[in-house]
């Protein structure tokens, strides 16, 4: 049967975690940044001939068709961080509840993403920008709820003691129980369906892993 893993490898496997996070949030740190920083360079450029006695959405108006080519492409690079970033932040959700991470560490990068978020917001092309976070998050949100249903579905074609996957042949129990452990770490977004391993020897003297389905949560 299954080892469960030691505090030591808990911890590792998390530290691990925490600094992919932390280069993937980089990574939208750096782009965000880059996108605001060229974006509000055009954005001073082109408002300089907007009459500002005009209404916020006569403004747009006019700003986008003078500018339009620009303004399409900005739109949609926005859309694409934004979307990205919603993924993210899901997926830094579902990891979370797996293996929470530091608090202070959520509330920071969920408080960078906003901020990115309001910094498009408080110019013109606001109103512009908070429809395609709506339509963004929306996008995420109904992928992430049939990904959710589709996963779930799968869930129920299981019963207690099914084997699901058999690796081998090894040379060493070490290894079998490697393969097992790597399986079993992947699984784990299927919360309700409880899995073991059960590790064993043929006649040809390889070693082979059963991964089976140990309980299934109501």
């Amino acid at each position: 049967m299954k080892k469960r893993m030691t505090t030591e490898q808990t911890e590792k496997h998390q530290n691990k975690g925490l600094k992919y996070i932390l280069v993937i949030e980089g990574i939208f740190s750096i782009m965000w940044v880059t996108y605001l920083v060229m974006f509000y360079s055009f954005y001073k450029k082109a408002y300089f001939y907007v009459d500002k006695r005009l209404s916020l959405f006569y403004q747009l108006l006019l700003i986008v068709n003078d500018n339009g080519l620009e303004s399409i492409v900005y739109f949609a690079l926005s859309a694409l961080l934004m979307t990205m970033t919603f993924v993210f932040m899901y997926f830094l959700f579902l990891t979370n509840k797996r293996r929470p991470y530091p608090k202070a560490m959520l509330v920071g990068f969920i408080g960078l993403n906003l901020l990115c978020f309001l910094l498009l917001f408080i110019n013109v092309y606001g109103v512009a920008f908070f429809i395609i976070a709506a339509l963004s998050g929306s996008i995420v949100y109904a992928l992430a709820m049939i990904g959710k249903k589709e996963d779930f579905e799968e869930e129920l074609e299981y019963e207690e003691g099914d084997v699901i996957e058999t690796k081998g042949p090894f040379e060493t129990k070490a290894s079998a129980h490697q393969a097992a452990q790597l399986f079993l770490e992947t699984w784990q977004e299927k919360e309700t369906v409880i899995l073991e391993e059960d590790l064993y020897q043929e006649e040809d003297n390889h070693y082979y892993v059963d991964i089976y389905v140990e309980a299934i949560k109501k």
